[in-house]
């Protein structure tokens, strides 16, 4: 296991001593100028595909590759371990710089990760060459910028072609990184290393601009591929025939030193050149794909969705209708379209569509919804709510105005029935202030000091009697019902004896035998010098507000019956029964939380009426209707008590299915399927028909539209298999 383990980090070992060894070779020793040092690239593609575990193995046998080749060089050993040391960082500090601004690998088909790994090997390069500038006894001049542009070609050269060319080794990242078959990978570069050779084994012709020419075919034919790979060959072919006194620097240069920074100014150019140009049309090339599968996508949506999806130029003419109109309206898209937009509309809604419609050109975001009554093709008008949006165009193309219209017919009626319902209410509720305000209150007073008992005139009124003589308090107390006498008899003691107020309700009894509501409150009264004197209170007559509460309560109870019937009927639709397409999108998000709080599985079904438009056009209306309702109701039948049934639109409805696994929510299917086959056939529930099922079952991190979007897909599976069928998704 250990041999496996260090079987990579010495690989990148070897490969580093080689590369280094080569290239101190190449340049006779530490005087000479090399154009790029090739294992600075080798190591930085090892730590940045490497796990972390083995990067530290890695670049300790580097290390040791180093420190070999640099002695072979015969440099001193201060030199040696310095020099080691600079390389080693070099590596280190771009992979981490790399990993902290790209926490993924850098595949250069995306301009960002283009810049952040050139970013990373400049920064890299300048502590490798600082480091190795100390190290070296702090030499001439020369000594700083040649290693740093030594090194940063090395990394930026290199260490793309090596990770392209494992990304090439992975089919999934295959396509991304280069867009030819390897036969036109093979004539390409081999075009760029043809180029590259003639222009470079001739000294007569400064033909440089030649294989700058064939990288960018090479690259516009392969992308990030054809770029890394194609300056890599440059950089191995111009250095060599350079070196062998060929090529046309020999007509600009003299120096060895000066050609060597010459190829490596062209180098930088050709990089510079060819990799973010790759970046940028590998990026434009999926831009291009990404729109045009969301093109795909949003047509498939617009022609399956169960609202009508409009689209609008600027003067409010429809230039596109999904096929939904024909369920909503009984009219074809193309017949809407050729209409005049404002005549179908209900001639009372005509004034407020067209405010609403300059009202959102204009930007008003109180515009984009709007509810009006639109002729269908019998005559008779259909509720629809519309959602506009306003879609910016290219410049210098006029915008566009898409609308997402819906049947609200049911959902309006009811709506307006529980706005009647909460206006009744509300009258009940005037009525009750009217009773209170018009109520009458009297005021007593009960003396401490003898007893006496004083009532205002509203009191003797309200208890039946003329004003002629005071009663006691005895006489008061024996106004009440016998069985109230003591509880009251005993407040009043005790407000008297602990000099507290009181307040109570109570029944007294007129000298007709009437029986009257009242409420007494009372207080204890002092006078200036702090003594208490006695009780004084108000005495209110409350029978019509107790008559009127009665009333309210009533009227509440009828008004909450009324309003939760108007919600019923929001959720019940009004044609079939079942539950409404709100109910059940509402009950699916429940059903979806339920099922992962509890871990239980979760299925959906869809189903639709096979040529239901047939049974329309060939029964009628009523018959199709009679069938709508038919189907629910075995639908309801054949499933399980646990499960819901609702209508989505048209002839579409929804099964929730909690707590089935794929077998049993299958099995069900096919129950439901039989069982609406086997029925219908007379003339009040219509012909006879068939429905196409599609079930999916909810997993990890599906929302509600995309279990939905599954079980839909399996729907039109059902379908393609030839109809009356039932298909799980896959």
């Amino acid at each position: 296991m250990v041999h496996r383990t260090i079987l990579a980090p010495l690989g990148v070992g070897i490969l580093y001593w080689a590369a280094a060894a080569m290239s101190l070779a190449l340049t006779n020793g530490a005087d000479g100028v090399a154009t790029m040092w090739p294992a600075s690239g080798i190591l930085f593609a090892a730590l940045i595909v490497l796990p972390a575990r083995l990067r530290w193995p890695c670049l300790g046998f580097a290390a040791i590759g180093s420190v070999i080749a640099n002695a072979m060089a015969g440099l001193t050993a201060a030199t040696v371990i310095g020099f080691t040391i600079a390389n080693m960082a070099e590596a280190l500090v771009a992979s981490a710089l790399l990993r902290h601004w790209s926490p993924h690998r850098p595949s250069f088909i995306v301009p960002r990760d283009v810049l952040a790994f050139t970013a990373a090997s400049v920064i890299a390069a300048l502590w490798s060459a600082t480091i190795a500038w100390i190290a070296a006894g702090q030499p001439g001049e020369l000594f700083l910028p040649s290693w740093f542009v030594t090194v940063t070609l090395g990394m930026l050269i290199v260490t793309p072609t090596a990770l392209l060319m494992l990304a090439l080794v992975n089919p999934q990242s295959r396509a991304a990184v280069c867009q030819g078959s390897a036969r036109r990978a093979a004539g390409l570069l081999t075009m760029v290393f043809a180029v590259t050779l003639a222009v470079f084994a001739q000294n007569s012709y400064p033909l440089l601009f030649l294989p700058l020419v064939a990288l960018l075919a090479a690259t516009y034919g392969l992308g990030p591929v054809g770029a890394a790979s194609g300056v890599a060959i440059i950089a191995i072919v111009a250095p060599l025939m350079t070196g062998m006194g060929r090529g046309p620097l020999g007509l600009m240069l003299q120096s060895r030193i000066e050609m060597s920074f010459f190829l490596q100014f062209y180098l930088v150019v050709l990089f510079a050149t060819a990799l973010p140009l790759a970046a940028l049309l590998a990026a434009r090339d999926r831009l291009g794909r990404q729109c045009a599968d969301s093109e795909r996508l949003h047509r498939l949506l617009a022609d399956t969705s169960s609202d009508v999806i409009v689209r609008f130029s600027n003067d409010g003419h429809p230039v596109y209708i999904s096929p939904a109109v024909i369920r909503i309206l009984d009219m074809t898209p193309a017949e809407v379209i050729a209409a005049p937009v404002m005549e179908p509309i209900h001639p009372d809604d005509r004034e407020m569509v067209r405010a609403n419609w300059l009202r959102l050109l204009t930007g008003d975001p109180n515009a984009s919804l709007v509810v009006y009554r639109h002729r269908r093709r019998d005559g008779s008008y259909v509720w629809l709510e519309a959602a506009y949006r306003i879609v910016d165009a290219a410049p210098g193309t006029p915008a566009e105005v898409i609308a997402s219209i819906r049947d609200v017919d049911a959902r309006h009626r009811a709506e307006l029935d529980a706005v009647r319902a909460v206006k009744r209410m509300q009258e009940t509720n005037r009525l009750l202030a009217l009773a209170e305000r018009a109520a009458g209150v009297g005021h007593w007073r009960l003396g401490v000091a003898d007893g006496t008992l004083f009532w205002s005139p509203e009191v003797f009124r309200i208890h039946g009697i003329a004003e002629n003589e005071m009663p006691t308090a005895e006489d008061a107390i024996r106004f009440y019902l016998p069985e109230e006498r003591p509880r009251i008899g005993s407040l009043v003691g005790q407000s008297m004896a602990l000099r507290v107020g009181f307040d109570f309700e109570g029944r007294i009894v007129r000298p007709g035998g009437e029986v009257r509501h009242i409420i007494s409150r009372g207080q204890p009264e002092f006078d200036p010098d702090g003594v208490f004197i006695g009780l004084f209170g108000i005495f209110q007559d409350v029978t019509l507000q107790v008559i009127a509460g009665r009333e309210l309560e009533a009227a509440k109870r009828a008004a909450e019956d009324a309003a939760a019937q108007a919600l019923r009927l929001v959720d019940i639709d009004a044609l079939t029964g079942v539950s409404s397409r709100r109910k059940a999108m509402a009950a699916l998000d429940e059903a979806i939380v339920d099922s992962r709080a509890a871990g239980l599985p979760l299925a959906v079904a869809i189903f639709d009426i096979d040529h239901f438009k047939g049974v329309n056009d060939r029964y009628g209306h009523a018959a199709g209707d009679a069938v709508l309702r038919r189907v629910a109701r075995v639908a309801k039948e054949a499933v399980r008590p646990t499960d819901l049934v609702g209508r989505l639109g048209g002839e579409e409805f929804l099964v929730l299915l909690p707590g089935a696994p794929a077998a049993n929510a299958v099995a069900i299917a096919e129950q439901l399927r039989t069982a609406v086959a086997a029925s219908g056939g007379g003339v009040e529930v219509g012909p006879r028909v068939t429905v196409s099922v599609g079930v999916a079952l909810l997993s990890e991190d599906a929302s509600a539209a995309s279990l939905l979007g599954d079980a839909d897909r399996a729907l039109y599976r059902a379908k393609a298999a030839g109809r009356n069928a039932a298909r799980l998704a896959a």
